[in-house]
């Protein structure tokens, strides 16, 4: 069920990519980058879900597939963040994580995931979850920061 609706936003945000090159220039609202901003973190959760869900899957085939598709999940989120930044209230690209800025943490652990394929191990595993996770608090809490000065504001 991880898998599916993982599958599910891995393919909504290629459609998104899709029409983002079709209508070049055309800049997103507000309300949809926050929207974008929500999905890449429920798509971040369902990859720390299944990487925490590897070491029950004992079939080789399915355990590749998930490795991959976590790997997939993950490079869009780093994709689409900075096209996602120009529309948002959020300085996406000036958030750090373990002192490095977001986006490369994000492709530094796409790598190890690619680099490990199954080989992936539970310490490696934990690893991958924690960046993951901090990755998601990182966003989440600018985007509660957003929703408290909209709140102010309003």
């Amino acid at each position: 069920m991880l898998v599916e609706r993982l599958e599910e936003l891995i393919t909504a945000q290629q459609k998104l990519a899709s029409f983002m090159l079709l209508a070049e220039g055309m800049k997103l609202s507000v309300s949809t980058a926050l929207d974008m901003l929500y999905a890449h973190m429920e798509m971040l959760d369902l990859t720390s879900d299944i990487i925490n869900a590897l070491q029950d899957i004992s079939d080789d085939y399915t355990r590749e597939y998930a490795i991959t598709l976590t790997a997939e999940a993950l490079s869009w989120t780093g994709f689409m963040l900075p096209y996602i930044e120009s529309s948002s209230p959020i300085f996406i690209e000036h958030i750090k994580i373990e002192s490095q800025p977001i986006i490369s943490r994000i492709k530094a652990i796409v790598s190890l995931i690619e680099r490990l394929g199954s080989d992936m191990d539970v310490f490696s595993s934990e690893e991958i979850i924690k960046t993951i996770d901090m990755i998601s608090k990182a966003i989440r809490y600018q985007l509660f920061m957003v929703k408290r000065s909209y709140e102010t504001m309003a």
